[in-house]
């Protein structure tokens, strides 16, 4: 059987650094965004892929070694296609089943970068109007046979300034997951200024969160000026106690702790400070994960704050290489490809804010010119039906038609499109990692123990 044409794959990322294996040979690394992996090729390997005469130019074992590791494809692959099927496929996935709560519309913090208007819950929007409404909705998700798993993402506001809510929400997914036998798990994003010992052993014990992301800004003088508690009390020690508590405390030892960095000019040029500041607290360790992630625009004006593109991305290489010398622990490369890049392009996630009303998207409630976006509420919507459809929801149908400029980008498997709701407001929302992928790939290999030759 002749072997067909083949071609190195698109979603190829090389490295332009050449590395010198303990064995004496020379090699390049090359990411795959197509499957998320890291490989090694021998430099006269890679020189004749990039530089000519190209595949054809290979052995035929060696054509087939690298078309099994996906580097090459036959010529007529529409890789492309293929990505956003995919994508396409996982958003209408009916096994699993994602709900994003926000018990309060409230916070304890005054960021200014926040896009978010916080108020006090008020009793017409207070969510213990409608939490019979909400259980219902999950508990019936649960009952129904169509799915294996049911996530919640406890999300808000602060979500702790409404852990009664929080609590007793949970109470009852928890006894329904059981009744039912569906798998259930829960992800807190908070600004973790609330959380305590007692707190911690709840959320994790009682109410199954096994994954958090906390904020933190840079070390304690930064972060308590950019995320100042309305108090007008540091936060930056207490976030720093209660994740030290999660490493000792045996019974939190199943608890994964995610630590993001919110990067402005404010910050930017901090990370060796906070990256000594976070190993001088104890939190080198495996189960705290940091990234830095830029400060976008929710609607809001964060011209003041936020990092040019390129500026951006060499930014966020100097905040990784900090993590890396200060023995942090960070995920440099993504691990698996983006197949739903978000909540707003599948009906099988949805959003209820603290009134009740229910959205596809994150950044729609509570925020300003946003909030009117939703698409039914939970009193309303039949428990039987997913949510209505939103305005992203045919997002992969915008994909195929190009129109965004991810069609031709190489990180589209890792990146997913990022955010349809910019691009829809003619806003490019690429990541950092658009600019600067190959610099995160030498830092990978470096962090290996590979040196440069």
């Amino acid at each position: 059987m002749a072997q067909p044409d083949l071609v190195l794959s698109r979603y190829l990322v090389f490295s332009p650094t050449t590395y010198r294996h303990p064995s004496g040979r020379q090699l390049r690394a090359v990411f795959h965004t197509g499957r998320a992996r890291t490989l090694l090729l021998d430099t006269d390997t890679t020189r004749a892929l990039l530089d000519g005469p190209g595949p054809a130019g290979l052995p035929a074992d060696e054509q087939a070694r690298l078309a099994e590791l996906g580097l090459l494809v036959p010529a007529d692959a529409d890789e492309t296609a293929a990505t956003i099927d995919a994508g396409a496929q996982a958003a209408d996935d009916a096994r699993h089943r994602q709900f994003v709560l926000m018990p309060t519309g409230y916070c304890n913090m005054g960021c200014d970068y926040c896009g978010q208007e916080h108020r006090r819950d008020t009793p017409a929007t207070r969510p213990t109007r409608h939490r019979d409404a909400i259980a219902a909705r999950v508990e019936h998700a649960m009952a129904s046979g169509e799915h294996d798993t049911v996530v919640v993402r406890w999300f808000g506001g602060e979500p702790l300034m409404g852990y009664a809510v929080l609590r007793s929400l949970s109470a009852r997914f928890v006894a329904a997951a059981d009744r039912h036998r569906v798998g259930y798990s829960a992800m807190l994003v908070t600004n973790g200024a609330l959380l305590d010992a007692r707190k911690l052993r709840t959320l994790h014990l009682d109410c199954r969160v096994d994954r958090m992301e906390i904020t933190i800004d840079g070390p304690a003088e930064v972060h308590d000026a950019a995320r100042p508690l309305n108090s007008g009390q540091s936060s930056f020690h207490r976030i720093t106690t209660a994740l030290r508590t999660v490493l000792t405390d045996p019974e939190l030892a199943g608890l994964q702790v995610t630590v993001r960095t919110n990067i402005g000019r404010h910050n930017a040029d901090r990370a060796d400070e906070f990256a000594a500041a976070m190993r001088d607290a104890g939190l080198a360790d495996p189960r705290i994960r940091f990234y830095p992630a830029p400060v976008h625009s929710w609607g809001n004006d964060v011209s003041e704050v936020r990092l040019r593109q390129q500026q951006a991305a060499e930014t966020e290489l100097r905040w990784y290489a900090a993590y890396l010398a200060a023995g942090l622990h960070c995920r440099l490369l993504p691990t698996h490809p983006v197949r739903v890049v978000c909540t707003a392009v599948s009906r099988h996630s949805e959003v209820i804010a603290p009134d009740g009303r229910i959205y596809s998207c994150t950044e729609q409630p509570l925020v300003p010119g946003f909030t009117e976006q939703h698409l039914d509420t939970v009193d309303r919507a039949p428990v039987d039906q997913l949510r209505p459809t939103g305005q992203f929801d045919d997002w992969y149908t915008g994909l195929r038609a190009g129109e965004t400029g991810c069609q031709g980008c190489p990180i589209l498997p890792v990146c997913g499109g990022a955010c349809p709701k910019l691009w829809r407001e003619g806003t490019a929302p690429c990541p950092p990692m658009k600019e600067n992928l190959a610099g995160r790939i030498d830092l990978f290999v470096r962090s290996s123990g590979l040196l440069p030759v």
